[in-house]
Parts: C-alpha cells; sequence; structure tokens
C-alpha cells in the first residue's frame, strides 16, 4: 500500500494504440500484413476495449514473477498468468527464439549497422545514430508498431534502440520471437524504473475482467480513435 500511494500511483499508464489489419489491406500496405501475421500478432495488435487505469496501476503495483508466469493480485483475486491465458485473452502463443540486447543468437546475418542501412532511403548516408526518420515505409511502420504497441515507451520513439532493430529484422525476416518472454521482460521492467510507464493497458484491462474482478466502481476509460494507427499515422511520418 505504501509502495502504491509513493510510486506506482503517480506513473502514467501507457496509452495504447490500436492496428486494424482492415486498414493494412485496405491502404495496400501488403508487405507489412503477412510478416505481422507470421508473427502470430493480429490478436494482439487489434485488441480494444475499455481501460481500467486504476486498477492497471493495482496490477503493476502486485506484479511478481513467479517461476515462468507472471502473477499479481487485484482486489484480492489472484491473477496467475500462465501460458494459456496469454493465448486465451492476449492471442499470443511461445516461440522459440528470445530476442533482447546482447542475445542474437539464432538471429543469422544480423549485423544492426548493415541492417540499418538496408531500411533507409539513402544507404550511402554516413549514420550518426539509429534514427527512425530515415526509414522506409514498411520499416518505419513496423519500427512505429514495436515502440508504441509491442514495447511500448513513454518518450524517445524516434531512436531505435538495440532490441528494436533485432526486432524488426526478425519481424521483416520472418524469424518468429518469443513475444511472451519479450512483453513479460517489459512489464517487469516497467514496475522497476521511474521512468517507464505501464504498458499493455488493454491486454492488463482484460486481464482483470478475464479473472472477473470486481470493476462495477472503477474508473473506466473508452479507447479513443486517436489511439488508432491510420492514415493521419503516415502522414506525421510524412509519407
Amino acid at each position: 500500500m505504501t509502495r502504491f500511494i509513493h510510486e506506482t500511483s503517480r506513473k502514467q499508464v501507457n496509452m495504447p494504440k490500436v492496428l486494424e489489419f482492415s486498414w493494412l489491406r485496405k491502404e495496400n500496405l501488403t508487405e507489412a500484413k503477412p510478416l505481422l501475421k507470421h508473427q502470430k500478432l493480429e490478436s494482439f495488435l487489434e485488441m480494444t476495449g475499455n481501460v481500467y487505469p486504476d486498477l492497471v496501476k493495482v496490477f503493476y503495483s502486485n506484479l511478481i514473477q513467479d517461476g515462468k508466469n507472471l502473477v499479481s493480485h487485484v482486489k484480492g483475486v489472484k491473477l496467475k498468468i500462465t501460458r494459456e491465458i496469454w493465448s486465451n485473452v492476449g492471442g499470443i502463443k511461445y516461440s522459440i527464439m528470445k530476442v533482447s540486447k546482447g542475445n542474437t543468437a539464432g538471429i543469422q546475418g544480423f549485423n544492426k549497422m548493415q541492417f540499418y542501412r538496408s531500411c533507409v532511403g539513402n544507404p550511402t548516408e554516413p549514420v550518426a545514430r539509429f534514427h527512425v526518420g530515415n526509414l522506409t515505409l514498411i520499416p518505419r511502420l513496423l519500427a512505429y508498431i514495436i515502440a508504441w504497441q509491442l514495447t511500448p515507451r513513454g518518450s524517445n520513439h524516434a531512436t531505435l534502440h538495440e532490441e528494436d532493430l533485432i526486432m524488426l529484422y526478425s519481424i521483416m525476416n520472418q524469424l518468429k520471437v518469443n513475444w511472451v518472454s519479450t512483453m513479460v521482460e517489459h512489464m517487469l521492467k516497467s514496475t522497476r524504473l521511474p521512468d517507464y510507464r505501464f504498458p499493455y493497458a488493454i491486454f492488463v484491462s482484460k486481464l482483470i475482467d478475464y479473472f472477473e474482478v470486481d470493476t462495477a466502481n472503477e474508473r473506466n476509460d473508452t479507447i479513443k480513435a486517436a489511439s488508432e494507427i491510420d492514415n493521419s499515422t503516415l502522414l506525421k511520418m510524412g509519407f
């Protein structure tokens, strides 16, 4: 309770984004759609619904890792997030390859500088930093999805970190990523680091509903249209 009052309650919940695969089809972004489908990410990226921001903070305040599972308590209800829960609620299934900084074993041919140059409009330009603004359309869109949906952060969306490049490389080369492991690590990191916002608000809210936590008198926010990834997103990118 003390930790919640003085730490958790003051942190922000990351504003969730929603991607509709029908929009990808409508705008003829045909390269991105099969790459994301290959990762079995359609259900998670299209996930929408109401969010309980206060209960999301309670969830993260009590979040721990118990073996391979995440466990939290919300209003006296134990939420144990097993492999089956990830699949049933989030549509995410376990895979073999874990992706993280410095962990490129099993990722054949990955060189972050070479890969970055292959994704930019002018590969001969000198590279001072890995900036998303130099990417061509499909890599830029996928990098946006990584930074806003798969491993969302509250700031610095313009820079590609090493983990971003590894995930982008894996998606574009159809190497299946263990997204459960990636997301678990991201969730736990948000509980430790003060500058991290709490991610996956829609998914966590769906967990709260799945475990039948009483939400009758709780704040309940509806995801706004501004949260959708659409043509306005591409216009802001300069396309």
